[in-house]
């Protein structure tokens, strides 16, 4: 396994891990989990490497850590559903509260809290858009990861 490889499988399962049961909520923020998942692909490439990174490569490398991210966070999911702590379980018990401390106040019919397992073809849709969309944000993160872990200049020091 090359060491980009190893940098976005490592991005990668940040991400997911990130994107999982209650951890899930820190990607409120921005999608901040995403955005470490990318910072912390560039971060791995360059400790393996022993050398800087440039914007657009750490882009790059967060950019398809985060796509990876959604993978990871999908299996996280499929393993955690038994005991309900998957991302839809938990935002459905956490709606479900909300709605019962607003007691008497516009009560929701129970459809709208019943989540279905969902076709095959919305499974797709949502993978493919949760792909571009943490792909977009990792990217974001990986850039900030290389003006974090600085391009060398030409004496050796980091910019």
């Amino acid at each position: 396994m090359s060491s980009k490889q190893q940098a976005i499988l490592v991005g990668a399962i940040v991400t997911g891990v990130l994107s999982t049961s209650y951890l899930q909520f820190i990607n409120v923020l921005c999608c901040l989990g995403v955005l470490i998942g990318g910072a912390v692909a560039v971060q791995q490439y360059t400790s393996i490497e022993g050398t800087a990174i440039e914007s657009g490569d750490g882009a790059l490398l967060g950019a398809m850590a985060g796509a990876g991210g959604v993978i990871v966070s999908a299996i996280l999911d499929q393993v955690l559903k038994p005991f309900r702590l998957d991302s839809q379980s938990i935002v459905q018990d956490s709606l479900q509260r909300y709605l019962e401390n607003m007691q008497g106040q516009n009560p929701v019919p129970e459809a709208a809290l019943q989540g279905g397992e969902g076709s095959v073809g919305m499974i797709v849709v949502s993978l493919v858009f949760g792909m571009v969309l943490y792909a977009v944000f990792g990217a974001i993160g990986g850039a900030i990861g290389a003006a974090i872990f600085g391009e060398e200049t030409s004496d050796g020091e980091r910019a």
